[in-house]
Parts: structure tokens; C-alpha cells; sequence
């Protein structure tokens, strides 16, 4: 994945990542990531497991999140052996000159395929230790988004509901000029 540039030519970068239930990754943290981080680590240690929540969630946004899942295998493949729950994503990253953006995404098996069960972009818009403001929040293809280059809490919060409930809201919705944020996320892992 390359850094997404932005207008004022700065790297978008990832500050931190938490994976939950995702193949070898039973409960994931990594906290202050650097724009040079090296993984090193046994066979089997999750290595290219990590390499791949990135592909999957790239695959996820491009293909759709059931193309995906089956690609590897569905829940019983991918979600860690033993475990029981979501499989859960957490990237908290950041553009130039903005205050850092979480993304957070829970995915699970579904009566139809994989669903996603919980989906949301945060950020605190004061640069230092600002109450975050949910600017998109989704369960299972019904919720919420704030428009605007600058989504703030007293924005309006316009309602809205997917075609199906494995439909990512951040692929969807990052593909419309109203939601940059939104939209300069899906670039960053697409890209």
C-alpha cells in the first residue's frame, strides 16, 4: 500500500492498528506506528497475516466485501481458530494537517454471506484531546453520515440505508464529492 498523497504533498500514514479475530491475529494492537516500521517474527507468526488485513480490506472496498471473504475462505477461515465474534478492524491514520481519523469495521457471518455488523469513522477535530466526533456510523448497511470537508458533531447528520447489509459505507459513500474524509480514506488503502 503506498502513502496517499495529499494537495499539500504530504504521506497520508497509519498511526496505529488493531485487528481482532483475523486469521493468526486473535487481538492485535499496535500503538505508534512509525513511517518505517519492520515486522520480523517466526514462521507462522502472523507476519503475512498482517500483510493482508490490508489486502483484504483494499479487496473489501474495490470487489465488495463478499468477494473477499469467499476469496479467503469465509468466516470459517478467516475468523481465528477457536474464536467466536467479528472479526474486527481498527486503523487509526492520518492526513496531512488534520487531526487523526479511526476507522472502525466488525464483520460477520450473515443468514445470507458476511454482513457488516458495525462501521465507523471518528476523529477529535480540536488538535489536542477533543471529544471525538462519529462522522459515519453504519450497522449492517443503516446509519449515519456527516458531509463536509471538516464533518463536525452539530452537522447535519444525513440518514442512510445500503442495498444490502454487506455493503461497506465507506466504499460507497467514498466514491461522493460531499464526503472528502470518507473518500480520502478509501483512496488511502485502495491505494
Amino acid at each position: 500500500m503506498s502513502g496517499y498523497r495529499q494537495g499539500d504533498g504530504g504521506l497520508a500514514r497509519i498511526e496505529s492498528l488493531r485487528v481482532k479475530n483475523y486469521r493468526a491475529l486473535r487481538d492485535l494492537r499496535l500503538s505508534d506506528i512509525t513511517p518505517l516500521t519492520v515486522v520480523i517474527g517466526p514462521n507462522g507468526s502472523g507476519k503475512s497475516t498482517l500483510l493482508d488485513v490490508f489486502a483484504f480490506l483494499s479487496e473489501c472496498f474495490d470487489d465488495g466485501l463478499r468477494r473477499a471473504w469467499d476469496r479467503r475462505g469465509r468466516g470459517r477461515e478467516l475468523r481465528s481458530r477457536g474464536a467466536e465474534g467479528a472479526v474486527e478492524f481498527e486503523i487509526t491514520y492520518r492526513e496531512p494537517g488534520l487531526t487523526p481519523i479511526t476507522y472502525q469495521l466488525a464483520i460477520d457471518d450473515g443468514r445470507r454471506g458476511p454482513e457488516v455488523v458495525s462501521e465507523s469513522l471518528r476523529w477529535c477535530r480540536e488538535r489536542v484531546h477533543g471529544r471525538p466526533c462519529t462522522f459515519l456510523d453504519f450497522k449492517r448497511g443503516k446509519g449515519t453520515v456527516i458531509a463536509g470537508d471538516i464533518p463536525e458533531e452539530s452537522g447535519t447528520k444525513g440518514g442512510e440505508e445500503l442495498d444490502s447489509p454487506d455493503l461497506l459505507a465507506v466504499s460507497t459513500l467514498g466514491q461522493l464529492a460531499a464526503h472528502p474524509r470518507v473518500r480520502a480514506l478509501r483512496r488511502y488503502i485502495t491505494d
